[in-house]
């Protein structure tokens, strides 16, 4: 496969020598060393390749499957993973449909989007089980409340759910789509604000858009959607396609057990998860090394211990997005998402 549809794609192959007998350190793709995970088997096995797009640039929101990477959890289940970041915010759906890519992060709105339109993919485990989106203006502005938006111009990242939960947020306040200028900018929130280009911000987090805001010495307001009517539900779920993950259960079992580990270590030491994610490819050009370890620091809470899915808060979701007119059909959490291998 190529990796031009990639910007500056960053191949983070795990060459999980399972039984190479110097067992030494090896080289990175961004240029650091990885840690070794131990003894290692005397015969080698045989190698999965595996291919993985993230919802964005390397963030704090990754930093299990960075760290995963790094200590060599891939290799102790047999696994060379090749972790990718999108061009574009909505391409990551697209990569998995068209087999580019056996796994993807996305966001679950988004995973009920594409399903009322029958892609064949299903969300396999949580990364992030509960909604971090949100509104962020500046508290220097003339902003006080949703209504006061009016005329002005607000941003967010492209994907069609965003704007779609967005025009609910803006209706429920009593504006209309039209009363507003809705820009895509990619993943340049902050910048669109910072810069002016934006007065507001939606689909950030307060762990990341907000922490950065911070540690530029901004004041940024930050309104979570759950507070703006939107229900809870998962923020990022890995999924995959129904076909591969029914012919490969050991492999997303194996998969999944790395990323448990990977995920562990980033919470038991956040300075090494912060390390992690700073000097891969593709991190977040707009995040600083100070911004980063802040942003790990809020984020690490919230990620997932267990990728359980809530079957329930999959099924009110999908009914108010159909009572907003955001999908046509209603989906049922079956199809959405499958806990087969997951513990509560």
């Amino acid at each position: 496969m190529t990796t031009s549809r990639y910007a500056v794609a960053l191949c983070l192959v795990v060459l999980l020598l399972a039984g190479c007998g110097d067992g030494g350190d090896r080289e990175t793709a961004a240029g650091s060393a990885r840690e070794t995970a131990g003894k290692r088997p005397e015969k080698p096995r045989k190698l999965r390749e595996l291919v993985v797009t993230l919802a964005g640039p390397k963030s704090p929101d990754s930093a299990g499957i960075m760290m995963a990477y790094h200590r060599g959890y891939f290799e102790d289940v047999g696994l060379t993973v090749e972790v990718l970041t999108p061009a574009s915010p909505d391409n990551v759906v697209t990569y998995v449909i068209g087999r580019a890519d056996d796994f993807g992060v996305a966001h679950q709105p988004q995973v009920v989007m594409e399903k009322e339109k029958g892609a064949p993919i299903v969300a396999i485990e949580s990364l992030i089980p509960q909604s971090t989106a949100a509104m962020i203006w500046l508290k220097k502005s003339r902003i006080h409340e949703i209504a006061d938006l009016k005329g002005m111009t607000i941003a967010i990242q492209g994907l069609p759910y965003q704007k779609g939960l967005l025009e609910s947020v803006l209706t429920r306040a009593g504006l209309s789509p039209e009363d507003v200028t809705i820009t895509s900018v990619g993943y340049e929130l902050v910048l669109s604000l910072v810069s002016g280009r934006a007065d507001a911000i939606f689909g950030g987090s307060k762990g990341l858009e907000g922490v950065e805001l911070e540690s530029r010495g901004l004041d940024p307001v930050v309104t979570p959607v759950s507070g703006l009517g939107v229900p809870a539900y998962e923020e990022l779920v890995w999924i995959t396609r129904t076909d591969f993950a029914a012919k490969h259960p050991r492999l997303i079992e194996g998969f999944r057990a790395a990323l448990r580990r990977g995920t562990a270590a980033a919470i038991e030491d956040p300075e090494a998860a912060a390390r992690v994610i700073d000097t891969a490819y593709e991190t977040n050009p707009e995040l600083s090394r100070k911004e980063m370890e802040a942003g790990v620091e809020a984020t690490l809470p919230l990620l997932s211990r267990t990728g359980y899915m809530s079957p329930g808060k999959a099924s009110r979701l999908v009914d108010w997005m159909h009572g907003q007119g955001l999908i046509q059909r209603e989906p049922p959490p079956a199809a959405l998402l499958t806990n087969r291998l997951v513990e509560p």
